[in-house]
């Protein structure tokens, strides 16, 4: 997949402008808060309709307006040249793909993959096991239907799990929930589990082509419960209802999982230096990228938020030895590259566009 050009009207700090796409390094030149990052946002939209930085969706409008638009031209490797228009306001969203509503999200998520690289990724080694489960489920989400629905199931079952001990539910209410998390909390574990075997041999191979020397990178998925099996849930969930009675919230299951990341010298949040962690972080997005590729059909984009700058010169030169030459890359910074004649440069100054 790849973009060929972008309009875009009162979004973030933009009231309208063009970006014109037709090439496979595009670069977006310009000083701080001119508006490089709310067009990199904007692009990665088409993914999931969801932000990269942030989870407050109100905000994107322009100050003072109460909706935007977006308007995308695609070329995409199954189905060709594509139109998909985003209008967001009061009435909520609206999304046309060539011209045709799309009213469920399950028929969008995906078929637009995008990669998004940026200095916040670093929370997926600093932060909270939230911030990878956030990572974790929109990256599977995307990349398989049958995860998005289990997880859409698991969650809702979940909340009027909740609802039922914090009211003292009786015990046929809650089995009739449990029954239905179980299945889905088997099958979102089952997945996550052969995604993290997957991923860690895709983020090992590129993190050895990103770093000077083998430094052994290793990914592990920590499931909150290993129950095996459905009824292995079932048992789970009804046997720490008592406690989560105590506590009014359910406290075991998949909404508790985590993954860890590691090098030869031990968990990558500890003992890596900040160039190691920069390199993982950077490997676990492209690792992404190539399983969009591998599961999809489709090159996602790569969308690289003024990160390249931040990384040291070995792993800079390593970021083009290990990223697929057949993806798009759309990029920013406050410095042209040092090869800008291989780059189509798109100068941003407060919200336009200038070629």
């Amino acid at each position: 997949m790849r973009f060929l050009n972008l309009r875009l009207q009162d979004f973030r700090n933009i009231e309208f402008t063009e970006l014109s796409m037709e090439g496979d390094r595009i670069f977006l030149f310009g000083a701080n808060g001119q508006g490089k990052s709310n067009l990199l946002e904007a692009l990665g939209l088409v993914t999931a309709l969801r932000s990269f930085r942030t989870q407050n969706l109100s905000a994107l409008p322009r100050k003072g307006c109460k909706e935007y638009a977006l308007v995308y031209a695609l070329e995409d490797e199954v189905d060709g040249l594509i139109e998909l228009e985003i209008n967001s306001g009061p009435g909520g969203r609206r999304v046309e793909v060539d011209g045709e509503k799309v009213t469920r999200l399950v028929d969008f998520i995906g078929r637009f993959p995008t990669v998004t690289l940026c200095s916040g990724d670093l929370m997926l080694l600093r932060g909270s096991p939230g911030e990878r489960r956030r990572f974790m489920d929109l990256m599977l989400s995307v990349a398989d239907g049958r995860y998005y629905s289990a997880l859409r199931g698991y969650h809702r079952g979940v909340a009027e799990r909740n609802r039922l001990l914090k009211k003292g539910g009786r015990g046929a209410e809650f089995s009739a929930f449990e029954a239905e998390m179980a299945e889905r909390a088997h099958v979102i574990m089952e997945i996550r589990r052969d995604w993290v075997g997957v991923l860690s041999e895709t983020l090992r191979s590129i993190y050895d082509g990103l770093a000077e020397a083998e430094e052994g990178p290793e990914m592990r998925y920590r499931a909150n419960a290993d129950c095996g099996d459905v009824e292995g849930f079932q048992r789970l969930f009804a046997d720490s209802r008592a406690r989560d009675q105590i506590l009014g919230a359910s406290q075991r299951g998949p909404h508790r999982d985590d993954f860890t990341l590691s090098l030869q010298v031990g968990g990558a949040k500890e003992y890596a230096s900040d160039g190691q962690q920069r390199g993982l972080c950077l490997a676990l997005r492209i690792a992404q990228a190539a399983f969009y590729q591998d599961r999809l059909g489709r090159a996602p984009v790569i969308l690289a938020d003024d990160v390249l700058g931040e990384l040291d010169p070995i792993r800079r030169a390593g970021f083009w030895r290990v990223c697929p030459k057949e993806m798009q890359i759309v990029a920013t910074g406050t410095e042209l590259p040092s090869d800008a004649e291989s780059w189509t440069v798109a100068s941003i100054k407060n919200g336009l566009v200038g070629i």
